[in-house]
């Protein structure tokens, strides 16, 4: 999750990227202070040098902001499965590949890790994180994935399984333990060339698992 560096000289324009890049760092810096069920919008709108009217105006609600942080994140990740073209299976494992680039990209930075440690830390007291992290962030990386399988399997190139299920298998396959252990402090951010070794061969695996 890349947290947008503010400029406090342009974030009173009316509905301007500054002011929208203002408020959700601040919105970062004080959730990751106070908590969610801790951090106030007051405050929020106060270290970002705006209104609550103007940050109501540009997010409707604390939950509002959090959806944007991770649904910024999600879109990158899922960008290789909206363009990929796949005429064969080494387009597939190129596609698969290249989104696990992403993903692990993604969900290993300190930011994102910084996120998910905050919503373990806040289930039960609230759930708005935890459902924002699921709609906005796992669910349209799941449907993402799932129509990706399904158009392989309208082209021939993989089994009749349950797409949904092929997304889930590469997932574990990509990810397997690191991201708890990344939660825990107990493992560190993979290289760049430990993340494409990983993407391939979660891609392999998958196709291996689901061949035609």
């Amino acid at each position: 999750m890349t947290v947008p560096k503010p400029n406090p000289t342009l974030s009173s324009v009316d509905g301007s990227p500054a002011r929208r890049s203002a408020i959700l760092q601040a919105a970062f810096a004080v959730l990751m202070e106070r908590g969610y069920s801790g951090a106030s919008t007051l405050e929020i709108a106060t270290r970002a040098k705006v209104s609550k009217r103007e940050l109501y105006a540009e997010f409707g609600s604390k939950a509002g902001i959090l959806r944007s942080l991770i649904a910024a994140t999600s879109a990158r990740m899922q960008v290789p499965l909206q363009t990929a073209e796949i005429p064969d299976r080494g387009a597939l494992a190129a596609a698969l590949t290249r989104y696990g680039i992403s993903v692990l990209s993604e969900l290993t930075t300190p930011a994102v890790i910084a996120i998910n440690r905050l919503a373990v830390a806040e289930a039960g007291r609230s759930s708005d994180i935890g459902d924002v992290l699921e709609t906005a962030g796992r669910e349209p990386n799941r449907r993402a994935m799932a129509d990706l399988f399904t158009r392989a399997q309208a082209g021939g190139l993989l089994g009749n399984g349950n797409p949904d299920a092929m997304g889930g298998q590469f997932y574990s396959l990509l990810t397997g333990d690191l991201l708890l252990r990344l939660m825990l402090g107990v493992a560190r951010p993979p290289t760049s060339a430990e993340i494409k070794r990983r993407a391939e061969t979660a891609a392999d695996a998958v196709l291996v698992l689901n061949a035609p």
